[in-house]
């Protein structure tokens, strides 16, 4: 006879013979409603314990595919920063072959619709695949393997799935939620030690009181700052210790623990963990041995990638990961400012010198190809124009003249009547430019003229009634209206305005003025000769020193950029005039070979050869002349 017994723990049935010597079951069987539900308690024991986001989304798969009744699944949710999709969990294990399933997620991600696809060729099973959504967008799909299903249990199926969703999603959210508040806390806790840096003037107050602040914050022993220079680093503070012994030994344990970092260009931890290997601690087991810390962390400062410090701290028990990555954030904040405070305290010749040092070591030192390349062209190029010559030219602003210039100028009071030129216009010899109006002087001479007459038929009375002494004073006056007909008649005379030689009108438009008062000795047309100009030149008083008579040159004209006009000093005036700021001397030159279209007012840039210089000198010749002033200046 057999019997059997039901374990209600495990759902195992033993069955076995009575009578039998053999104590050990003969045959067990799996009770599969008892197997079921204790794999289901299993899966909520772990949804319900999960402490991160994987063990979220691994035990969310498994309660929702012992639910669904499915034998396989797979969870599919989108990476931070639109990164796609990646699995995030698998159901019952990670060894089968599931792409099948990934293609019915691929279709529900992609047309964010619920896909129903059969497994296979022999339609067995089916896959059934739901897109996952929060606030409005596709975050990822969950697809199981079920047993074929009418239309009615499949929209259970459906429901199931959306239900699990919401729990998904609320976990998650719960769990980003607490993950930012602890990233809060941390940042805080950050801040908090590196506002104590800021609230003191001075490096090494402001150093003591941040390691004495983290001191605190992180239960340490004691906690080291040290400043990295030359090739070793300087402990500058110490927490809860104002002044300390900086040849003392535990001050040399630890700067040889923070040259230890520094080498290394990591953060070190004693004790040496797992997953550290390569990196040399020795420093810090002495530290830690001498000094009865049974913990070391220290963190190198850095900036911009060189070292300027470093953080040791020691206390009576292990770093955390969490207490290591706190002190790593605040590590990247206090490496430049540790920098900034210390140029800050620098005079301005350890500035200078730590300038020339940096740059000898991007010059020289590993690394910074494009440094030394940079150093490598400037020292070709000054070694260059040092022994290269070149032509040294004098520059300076030009003006065309003319080498004669007539003025033309009003004769008497008048009023202008006609103009016949303008300022450009080239005239002959003799050619009327312009005419006063005579109207004015011909009735004076007509007057002068009838007062002559008058006169001389008295003086004829005169004579012939033989009074001497009104033939005296009658002939006076007929001398007086005589010369006062001849005025006149030379004012007439010199209305007409003529051209004294060939040349060209440099000013004078009176086209404007017809009719216009002119008073005696206003210069009505300037002229100037055609053939023969002069060029003068604008030249700086620190260049006039090298500018010879007989000199030759080059004019180059903003008229006529493409025709150099060759030229030679002719007087060089001993008398500056000042514009813009600058003394200019003026120095006159003759054209030594003259072009149809010169006309007086035109300006351009003259060059004056001086000699053969080195191209060095020829470019810093003025720093040096201010540098020698200066230099004279300050000289007592």
């Amino acid at each position: 006879m057999i019997e059997s017994k039901v374990n209600p723990e495990h759902g195992i049935v033993t069955v076995s013979t009575p009578g039998s010597s053999d104590a050990r079951p003969h045959l067990q069987v799996a009770d599969p409603a008892r197997l079921r539900a204790a794999a289901e308690d299993d899966a909520w024991s772990r949804f319900a314990n999960a402490d991160n986001a994987e063990s979220f989304c691994q035990a969310w798969l498994g309660v929702t595919c012992l639910k669904a009744g499915a034998s396989d699944g797979i969870l599919v949710l989108a990476q931070p920063g639109g990164g796609g999709f990646v699995p995030a969990a698998v159901w019952p294990d990670a060894k089968r072959d599931r792409a099948k399933l990934g293609e019915a997620v691929e279709r529900a991600i992609r047309d964010n619709t619920l896909v129903v696809a059969p497994a296979g060729d022999s339609g067995l099973r089916l896959h059934v695949a739901q897109p996952l959504q929060a606030d409005g967008a596709v975050i990822g799909a969950i697809a199981v393997d079920t047993e074929p299903r009418t239309e009615r249990d499949l929209t259970t199926l459906t429901r199931d799935l959306a239900w699990g969703a919401g729990w998904l999603e609320a976990l998650l959210r719960r769990h980003a939620n607490s993950t930012d508040a602890a990233t809060a806390v941390r940042l805080r806790r950050v801040f908090d030690v590196f506002s104590a840096a800021l609230e003191h003037h001075g490096f090494v107050p402001a150093a003591t009181a941040t390691v004495t602040e983290l001191a605190s914050l992180l239960d340490c022993d004691r906690v080291a700052l040290g400043v990295y220079r030359g090739k070793r680093s300087q402990v500058k503070a110490l927490s809860h210790t104002v002044q300390f012994e900086k040849n003392a030994e535990l001050t040399r344990a630890i700067e040889m623990a923070m040259d230890e970092a520094s080498d290394q260009k990591t953060r070190l931890v004693w004790p040496l963990a797992e997953d550290t290997e390569g990196q040399v601690l020795k420093a810090h087991e002495r530290l830690s041995q001498a000094h009865g810390a049974a913990a070391v962390l220290t963190v190198p400062l850095t900036r911009m990638g060189d070292s300027v410090g470093a953080l040791c701290l020691e206390r009576q028990r292990a770093f955390a990961p969490d207490d290591v990555e706190l002190v790593e954030g605040l590590a990247a904040l206090l490496g430049p400012l540790v920098e900034i405070q210390r140029a800050a305290e620098r005079g301005p010749l350890r500035r200078l010198w730590q300038s020339l040092e940096h740059l000898w070591a991007r010059c020289f030192g590993p690394g910074h190809l494009a440094w030394k390349l940079v150093g490598v062209l400037v020292a070709a190029t000054v070694l260059f124009f040092s022994f290269a010559i070149g032509t040294y030219r004098v520059a300076a602003e030009t003006r065309i003249e003319g080498a004669v210039q007539r003025a033309i100028a009003a004769p008497f009071e008048g009023y202008v009547f006609e103009a016949r030129v303008r300022p450009g216009d080239i005239v002959r010899k003799g050619a009327l430019l312009a005419r006063l109006d005579d109207r004015d002087l011909q009735l004076e001479r007509l007057k002068s003229a009838s007062r002559r007459e008058q006169l001389l038929k008295q003086y004829r009375e005169a004579l012939a009634n033989h009074d001497r002494a009104q033939i005296r004073v009658i002939g006076s006056q007929v001398e007086q209206a005589e010369a006062e007909l001849s005025i006149a008649e030379e004012k007439l005379a010199r209305i007409l305005l003529v051209a004294p030689f060939d040349g060209v009108v440099v000013s004078g438009d009176l086209s404007q003025k017809l009719g216009a008062p002119v008073q005696r000795g206003d210069v009505l047309f300037e002229i100037a000769p055609l053939e023969d100009y002069r060029v003068v030149l604008k030249v700086d008083e620190r260049d006039i020193r090298d500018v010879r008579i007989g000199d030759h040159g080059e004019l180059l004209l903003t008229s006529m950029p493409n025709d150099r006009l060759p030229m030679r000093v002719a007087r060089v005036t001993p008398v500056s005039t000042a514009e813009e700021g600058r003394n200019f001397f003026r120095v006159e030159a003759q054209l030594e070979r003259g072009a149809e279209r010169l006309r007086p007012g035109m300006e351009g840039v003259g060059k004056v050869v001086v000699g053969d210089r080195k191209l060095i000198w020829i470019w810093t010749r003025y720093l040096m002349d201010w540098i020698r002033i200066e230099t004279w200046w300050l000289m007592p």
